[in-house]
């Protein structure tokens, strides 16, 4: 019987259905089509370097591959599954031993806790369901990371396309008060009227400097989302397609596969059938049944061993306040996944609407305000070389033009974060199926 106990309660330790690394990079495969490190301890990914330019899909491969808040994270995963192996387990046999001295015989007790055995698959279930939450919530946060990178990764190209039309701008005002200087040392204007863009001129100095330590800024940023310790010069963001808005499904479309396939949703849903499982546990837990082997060394008819019972009766305490603990739980649970479900649908909402409201003023600039610059830099540059416009007048209007193209930068710029806003807000990139 003791070996019999002894071998049951070696046989419950199990991981169960607990994820594991594999799990969560085919997950995210699955939604991003970029996955997780496994076993390799490369830096970067086998198919990335850093030499010829990064590119967003490059960005995220490293980020989920290398980023140190992530792989914290990921962590947890061997929490849940050591959580899950304990549940399995059965509490050690108790052997208590009364040795003989002088006319007391030898006596001992073998106890075992029965009640551990019908306890067990509610506590191992609740484990398991904990295991599939905390990995649901892990795909959560490396869909999180991958939003996070997408934008990082827009902010630095965007700044360094921003700082080379800055300069531009920058170049064009020093080019209109080198006129204004001339013109003043030929007596044409007065000082007063040399002054304004003499202080223009300062101020679009001032303006690129600080252009170019945000875009300094924006690489280490993206740095640190990627886990890297190198130079700023390293990190060369390579600019990809003009963004579009993604197609995503009309907006209701969108809020019903959020909540399908969010798997912060999913974890708050798990979390529901974990917090009940965890209830039945506690209510089982009314009953204490302890086996008993006794024997004694000098019977009646030499050694003797006979079984027992040892059994707490239910009558003042009956696990109230456990019972009760989890029944708030379920409740708690429950409010959560509706608070998730309700979070989901604004986000989604907000998402969309942002993202259309982006999409406008990115057409706006790009097929009306800028074009329409274009045309009048092309006009100007004709009249000034008919002689018919100062050069002041056509380094005047390519400096709007250049505004207007910073202007639509920024424009674009909105657009490219909306739509990553969009895809997180749905769990997944619209590109993938």
């Amino acid at each position: 019987m003791v070996v019999a106990l002894v071998a049951t309660s070696g046989a419950c330790a199990t991981s169960g259905r607990a994820p594991d690394r594999t799990t969560i990079d085919s997950a995210l495969r699955e939604r991003t089509s970029q996955g997780i490190r496994i076993e390799s301890r490369a830096p970067l990914p086998p198919d990335v370097s850093l030499d010829d330019g990064l590119t967003s899909d490059e960005a995220v491969s490293i980020a989920l591959w290398n980023s140190p808040s992530f792989q914290a994270t990921l962590a947890d995963l061997g929490v849940a599954r050591a959580d899950l192996v304990e549940a399995g387990l059965l509490r050690n046999p108790v052997l208590s031993v009364l040795f003989p001295l002088g006319p007391k015989q030898l006596e001992w007790t073998l106890q075992f806790p029965f009640e551990a055995i019908w306890q067990r698959p509610a506590r191992v279930a609740a484990a398991e369901l904990n295991a599939q939450a905390v990995g649901e919530r892990l795909v959560w946060n490396g869909l999180a990371l991958v939003a996070d990178t997408r934008t990082a990764h827009a902010d630095a190209v965007i700044a360094e396309r921003r700082l080379q039309l800055t300069t531009e701008s920058a170049d064009l005002v020093r080019r209109l008060a080198d006129i204004t200087e001339a013109r003043l040392r030929a007596g044409d204007i007065s000082e007063l009227e040399a002054r304004a863009p003499r202080s223009d001129a300062s101020r679009a100095d001032a303006v690129r400097r600080a252009v170019e330590h945000d875009r300094d800024l924006t690489r280490l940023t993206l740095a640190g989302l990627l886990g890297l310790d190198v130079p700023v010069d390293q990190i060369r963001p390579a600019p990809g397609p003009s963004p579009q808005a993604p197609v995503c499904g009309t907006d209701a479309a969108r809020v019903e596969e959020a909540l399908a396939s969010r798997p912060d949703v999913r974890a708050a849903e798990i979390g529901i059938e974990a917090a009940a499982r965890r209830a039945r546990w506690e209510r089982s837990r009314v009953l204490t049944l302890m086996g008993i082997l006794d024997g004694n060394g000098e019977g009646s008819e030499g050694a003797e061993v006979g079984p027992g019972l040892s059994a707490e009766i239910p009558i003042f305490f009956r696990n109230q306040g456990g019972t009760r603990r989890a029944e708030a739980e379920v409740e708690r649970a429950s409010y959560r996944y509706a608070a998730a479900r309700a979070q989901v649908v604004a986000e989604v909402r907000s998402a969309s609407v942002r993202l259309r409201q982006a999409q406008q003023a990115a057409d706006a600039w790009r097929q009306e305000i800028v074009p329409s610059l274009e045309v009048e830099q092309r006009q100007a540059e004709s009249a000034y070389k008919a002689g018919e416009t100062p050069l002041f007048t056509l380094i005047d209007v390519n400096r709007r033009l250049v505004e207007g193209r910073t202007r639509q930068l920024d424009a674009d710029a909105d657009l490219q974060r909306a739509a990553i806003a969009l895809e997180r807000s749905i769990g997944r990139s619209c590109g993938q199926r």
